[in-house]
């Protein structure tokens, strides 16, 4: 949850994220679909974000969603306003995170996009100037403005991913050579980890990488599998449900077990998300008021 505070005996402004009740991993697919009224999903699906659950979120996504055509891009708008201060801002690069979590023992610190936070708060403070007075309500921290001011850099965003793609590609071929001459090179650089012996996001980091150089030869790596590396890695191991494309799907399901790694939805899976999500939250607040009632 986004939270910007006026305060007086520090910054004048100070901003708070944080993952309260179930975290939710979305791929642009997903945003796209719940915006839909689909029998009432996207109400269903709002509904258990104001009841405990909050979106992570990437400027990423943003860049995808900014290239859909004009009605459509009004249907997510209205979307993105009606998540409200729900979501958690993450990092697009999942390298960052897993070199962060060597220092970070916070567990969710690590993929915290401050840049993100520090771009909102100024565009939003940009965007409501010339009102002479700017509430840090709840409706502040909408994520619809996101659209607009995301377009203009939405070439330069792009092209990041596009180097993600070739980085990855590059690196898996690499690492397949390495394998290919020397069997035991796989194990000593990459071996197989247990959930408990590393941070989440290096674990999954690992572990898929590891996945990609043993069937890189039944399966070429191509455009947007570099962003959609990152999307599983940060989804699968910070969130508490992911949505995912099939493949990605597949490699989260085949990580080492035993793993507390995201349960991932498809396209075609998001009204068992949703039914996932409503029985959870249900779960997460009667015993909260369990707790309360037993004071």
């Amino acid at each position: 949850m986004i939270e910007f505070i006026s305060t007086f005996d520090g910054p004048p402004i100070s901003v708070h994220a944080s993952i309260r009740g179930m975290a939710i991993y979305l791929d642009a697919f997903a945003v796209i679909e719940l915006a839909k009224d689909d029998q009432k999903r996207r109400q269903r699906f709002l509904d258990t974000l104001h009841s405990g659950a909050g979106v992570l979120f990437s400027v990423s996504m943003v860049a995808e969603l900014s290239r859909l055509p004009s009605h459509a891009i009004e249907l997510v708008r209205s979307f993105l306003n009606d998540i409200g201060p729900h979501w958690y801002p993450v990092e697009l690069d999942a390298t960052k995170v897993v070199n962060r979590e060597k220092d970070l023992s916070r567990e969710g610190a690590a993929c915290l996009s401050t840049q993100f936070i520090n771009d909102y708060f100024r565009i939003r403070m940009q965007d409501l100037a010339p009102r002479p007075i700017i509430s840090l309500s709840d409706d502040f921290a909408r994520l619809g403005p996101v659209l607009d001011w995301v377009t203009p850099q939405r070439d330069s965003i792009r092209k990041g991913t596009y180097d993600m793609d070739d980085a990855l590609i590059k690196k898996i071929s690499g690492y397949r050579s390495q394998h290919e001459l020397d069997s035991s090179w796989l194990d000593r650089t990459f071996p197989e980890l247990s959930y408990d012996s590393v941070p989440p996001a290096t674990f999954v980091y690992v572990s898929l990488i590891r996945s990609l150089i043993l069937e890189a030869k039944g399966y070429q790596l191509k455009k947007n599998d570099g962003l959609d590396f990152c999307h599983t890695v940060i989804g699968s191991a910070f969130a508490n449900v992911a949505t995912l494309d099939k493949q990605w799907k597949r490699r989260v399901a085949n990580l080492p077990k035993p793993n507390r790694a995201a349960p991932v939805f498809c396209a075609n899976e998001l009204d068992a998300m949703v039914d996932l999500l409503e029985s959870e939250v249900k779960i997460m607040r009667d015993t909260q008021a369990l707790g309360m009632s037993a004071r």
